[in-house]
């Protein structure tokens, strides 16, 4: 029998400054029936500081954000599956109230820009109020419809409904395909508000800030989609008006 039910995976690349702090903040009885997997691709002290702290380290060779979510995944037991980001913007503390939501549905999503918290670092505020309005139009178009961040890399789900998504990605498209199959899929899809935290080692470590063909690369992924479901609509109206079927 399975005793581990939560399965918290942070993937990592030189986080150093704040990785202690991201795994000493998940709550007890989270860490009391569950394990920490850190997948890390770091030169610096990322992965003996996790180690030290009692998360289990699987060294990620490969490139990608989404080839170490798989690795994660493939290497847990847990029957729920907690992703989060250990640069330090997203807050450990919150996991109970994502795993609250999941009750009721089959994903959630720890989303930024749906209220104001008294933590809040005022330049993450400003970043996200800017960034998330285009990019919730964005999933919009796709049918994946939020009120906050929708690449937030802080997200619960059920072992069974991951294997459902057959998730391909192996970068940063990875949270925008889990979104386009998750709409596809008829997943029921709930938000929690997070504080905008501050980013250990400064917003200019944040590929948010510094990446742009990071954020090309989403949008045509997004847009490809946006594409080939209209192409099936026409096809579908194009049936019912013409091909009637006797």
């Amino acid at each position: 029998m399975n005793s581990v039910k939560y399965s918290i995976i942070i993937c990592t690349k030189n986080e150093e400054e704040s990785i202690a702090k991201v795994i000493c903040s998940v709550p007890q009885n989270i860490r009391r029936h569950g394990e920490i997997i850190v997948v890390d691709s770091s030169k610096d002290y990322t992965p003996v500081i996790a180690e030290r702290l009692g998360a289990k380290v699987i060294k990620e060779k490969g490139k990608g954000k989404g080839r170490a979510m798989h690795t994660g995944v493939e290497n847990s037991k847990g029957e729920i599956l907690i992703f989060l980001d250990g640069d330090g913007t997203d807050p450990p503390q919150f996991i109970p109230k994502l795993l609250k939501a999941l009750e009721n549905s089959s994903l959630v999503l720890g989303s930024r820009n749906l209220k104001n918290f008294n933590q809040d670092d005022m330049n993450m505020r400003r970043i996200f109020s800017l960034y998330t309005p285009p990019v919730r139009q964005i999933f919009n178009l796709v049918g994946f419809k939020v009120k906050g961040d929708p690449l937030a890399g802080f997200r619960a789900m059920r072992r069974e409904d991951w294997d459902r998504l057959n998730l391909k990605s192996n970068d940063f498209t990875i949270e925008a395909e889990m979104n386009i199959n998750s709409f596809k899929m008829n997943f029921k899809v709930k938000e929690v508000p997070i504080p905008h935290l501050k980013r250990g080692g400064g917003l200019m470590k944040s590929k948010l800030v510094t990446d742009p063909k990071m954020w090309m690369k989403i949008l045509r992924f997004v847009l490809k989609h946006v594409r080939d479901e209209k192409v099936k609509r026409t096809l579908k109206n194009f049936k019912i008006k013409y091909l009637p079927m006797y």
